[in-house]
């Protein structure tokens, strides 16, 4: 009772002097847009994570497995870690080539790139993962771009990334012409190998490595003159089922002894590391700002035990022992910090919940890879927000309201 008391006649009456009411209210607001805005901040940045991650998992194969010492897909599909694979139903399982190669555009432009070679139904796979990810967010949305199971590439064809297409100028229905690069070792006079093909579809995945580098094809069906040229690579892909878990059937097929397996978390680790300190930089960065803010409690405290010391000695006269009068205090800043918390933590955890049941549309859906910017709100952010503000608040209040106890009756209430 005490504390509202002195919450509502020392801090926001006009008996309270204007300056204090001008600094309170700016602490209020300051503190308020500072939880504010690091909560959506964050909740935005868990959203985009949380978009990369599932539009890697919906397009990259979760495991990758290489058998040691086989050149052939049919003793691939033979082996027991093949077989393994496939023992779950859910899984899709699939044997892939992949080689370094050079393409040369009608134009003479040269771009290198990853050809990698499947079979029929991971290329169906993918571009229904791909139709999935770039779905419309509404009725009123369209598509990006639509894929059609006839485009899959037959013989001498291939699906290509928007921006190796970019970088090459070619187009839709263009050709391209595939060389080696071991061709680049031969003698004078030597033509390299080479493979002339058709670009039956240019595709947009939002993933960086894939659109800059990556040439998709049909094994067996195309670029067949580059097979013996010593650069080409085996190896098994697979999509897990929802309820297995990439690194527990990781540690299951390590035990044998013949095969090297990566997971998306390990060809990924890279970009998910990056993806981790960003979040921690503009975290730390912007609580920064909210504790900088926070710290304006202190001058309010400061400068109402500085005008209210003839308060503070009738409560010390009345039997107020120091330790009551500092709790006191403390508590009286530590609501004023509290008001401006929990107003910015409902402000940030309704606009996150707001962004991330609509999320945001940008400019142009022709700019950005995802036109979208989405949010996810992580509770758990919320509460370790509340906790580490009342730590906050409660030693930014403290620490000033230690004078009160310093301050002597008989010399405070001295008429001079």
């Amino acid at each position: 009772m005490l504390v509202g008391h002195l919450f509502r006649h020392f801090i926001f009456s006009p008996r309270a002097g204007s300056l204090i009411r001008r600094i309170s209210w700016l602490s209020l607001i300051g503190i308020s847009i500072s939880v504010t805005a690091f909560l959506v901040v964050l909740f935005v940045m868990n959203g985009m994570n949380a978009a990369i991650k599932r539009r890697i998992l919906g397009l990259e194969p979760h495991l990758y497995v290489q058998a040691m010492g086989i050149t052939s897909s049919l003793a691939l599909e033979a082996h027991p870690v093949f077989q393994r694979l496939r023992e779950n139903p859910e899984s899709k399982v699939y044997v892939y080539e992949t080689q370094d190669v050079i393409l040369r555009s009608q134009d003479g432009q040269f771009r290198g790139g990853i050809a990698r070679g499947v079979n029929k139904e991971s290329l169906e796979h993918f571009t229904e993962q791909l139709q999935k990810m770039n779905a419309p967010l509404s009725e009123k949305d369209t598509p990006t771009y639509f894929l059609d199971p006839q485009d899959i590439p037959g013989v001498g064809e291939i699906m290509m990334g928007v921006d190796l297409a970019q970088s090459l100028g070619v187009f839709e229905g263009d050709y391209v012409t595939i060389v080696s690069p071991a061709g680049l070792l031969l003698p004078p006079g030597e033509t390299p190998k080479f493979e002339r093909v058709k670009v039956k579809r240019i595709v947009t995945t939002s993933l960086a490595d894939v659109d800059a580098q990556y040439v998709f094809y049909q094994r067996e069906l195309t670029l067949n003159a580059l097979a013996n040229e010593g650069v080409r690579k085996l190896g098994i892909e697979a999509w897990l089922g929802p309820d297995q878990d990439a690194e527990v059937v990781k540690k299951d097929l390590s035990n044998f002894s013949d095969v090297v397996v990566e997971t998306w978390m390990d060809r990924n680790s890279a970009l998910l590391y990056a993806l981790k300190l960003e979040k921690l930089t503009i975290g730390t960065f912007l609580a920064l700002a909210g504790i900088i803010a926070a710290s304006s409690i202190l001058t309010v405290l400061a400068l109402l035990l500085s005008q209210k010391r003839r308060d503070i000695a009738i409560l010390r006269t009345i039997g107020f022992s120091g330790k009551q009068t500092v709790r006191t205090f403390t508590l009286l800043g530590f609501s004023l910090a509290s008001v401006g918390v929990v107003t910015g933590v409902v402000l940030g955890t309704g606009i996150g919940l707001y962004i991330q049941a609509n999320p945001l549309r940008l400019v142009s859906s022709e700019i950005y890879y995802d036109p979208s910017l989405p949010a996810l709100v992580d509770f758990g952010l919320v509460f370790g927000v509340l906790v580490v503000s009342a730590i906050v608040a409660w030693l930014g209040s403290y620490i000033p309201a230690r004078t009160a106890a310093e301050v002597q009756p008989s010399d405070a209430l001295r008429i001079k």
